[in-house]
Parts: C-alpha cells; structure tokens; sequence
C-alpha cells in the first residue's frame, strides 16, 4: 500500500513539475529574444557609462594639474601675501 501511493505521488510530481519548468523556460526565450526593449535599455546603459568614465577621467586630469589661485589681499596701505602683477599682452 505503501508503495502504490509513493508511485502515485511520483507520477503526480512529475506530471505537474515537468510542464512548470517546461513554461519558465518558454517564458525566459520568449523574453529574451523577442523583447527589444532590453536591448534598447542595455545600449543606453553602455553608453552612460562610457560617458561617466570619460568624464571621470577628465576630472581626474584636473584635479592632477590644480594649481591654488594666487591670492592678492590688502588692508589700506599695507599689503598680505605676495603681490602678482599682470603680465602685459603680447
């Protein structure tokens, strides 16, 4: 008796087991090849991060070659810090 209901319950297990994974594996091709969407999404996708590591990159130059603004401070006839004159144009 035993066996005849574990037979029975390995047959309903794969009667319903089989056809799940026979739809989740349909459902997956289907949205993989036939949704352009995501296709659309992972080029636009590439494409920002091209853009944010070019700029990074930019940025990266210019914090490297940042230079502190020369600074000119007076107070009435007294003058603080060294004082830069323009150069004329050439």
């Amino acid at each position: 008796m035993l066996t005849s209901a574990f037979e029975i319950f390995l047959r309903s297990l794969a009667y319903s087991f089989w056809p799940f994974v026979f739809a989740l594996i349909l459902l997956y091709l289907i949205s993989k090849y036939l949704n352009r969407d995501t296709k659309k999404k992972i080029d636009t996708q590439k494409k920002i991060v091209k853009t944010e590591k070019e700029n990074m990159e930019s940025l990266a130059d210019k914090a490297i070659n940042f230079r502190t603004p020369k600074i000119e401070t007076s107070f009435g006839d007294r003058r603080i810090g060294d004082v830069y004159e323009k150069k004329p144009d050439c």
